[in-house]
């Protein structure tokens, strides 16, 4: 069964939180079966340096609502996945319209954690930069929901201990100030 979507309460949520897919292989090369996105109450350390990247934004994870763009265990990690651009691109209509149910209005934006569904949501090709370009503050942040497929503000917030916010503090300021 494919790991459920994360939530503690539905009206109050700050933020929607989107993995890439669930896909996690063990040492010895099985598969890691999770019962919500991130292994949350499995395994914290899928989530740590997310759930402390928010926390240094004042939201915890009683506020936000965690889901993953692929909500489907893959054959392979979203990294040698070469089709996960596409997989991901599909599955934006039906993550859009979950995310819709929670908040019509489309004003909660949604952190992303990984380069990869970045590149997968933007519209234009034109308008994708690399990591450090966003935490450079060399592109608009957050990303108009004009020029995505899940018709929301997006805010990178990658998971790797690299982009932990505490590194990049003129990026912290002005998710920050946009929050």
């Amino acid at each position: 069964m494919n790991p459920k979507s994360f939530c503690f309460n539905k009206s109050r949520i700050k933020a929607f939180v989107l993995g890439a897919d669930p896909t996690n292989f063990s040492k010895d090369n099985k598969r890691v079966e999770l019962t919500y996105a991130f292994g949350i109450g499995q395994n914290p350390d899928y989530f740590r340096v997310i759930l402390n990247n928010l926390n240094l934004l004042g939201i915890h994870l009683e506020d936000v609502y965690i889901q993953n763009l692929v909500p489907e265990y893959q054959e392979q990690e979203t990294g040698k996945n070469k089709g996960f651009i596409e997989k991901a691109k599909e599955s934006a209509k039906l993550i859009a319209s979950e995310f819709n149910k929670v908040d019509p209005t489309r004003k909660i934006p949604v952190f992303l954690t990984a380069e990869s569904i970045y590149k997968a949501l933007i519209t234009n090709k034109k308008n994708i930069f690399s990591a450090e370009s966003i935490y450079n503050l060399n592109a608009d942040v957050p990303i108009n929901d004009s020029l995505n497929l899940l018709y929301r503000p997006l805010i990178p917030l990658f998971r790797h201990k690299k982009y932990s916010l505490s590194n990049w503090p003129g990026y912290f300021n002005h998710i920050k100030k946009i929050l």
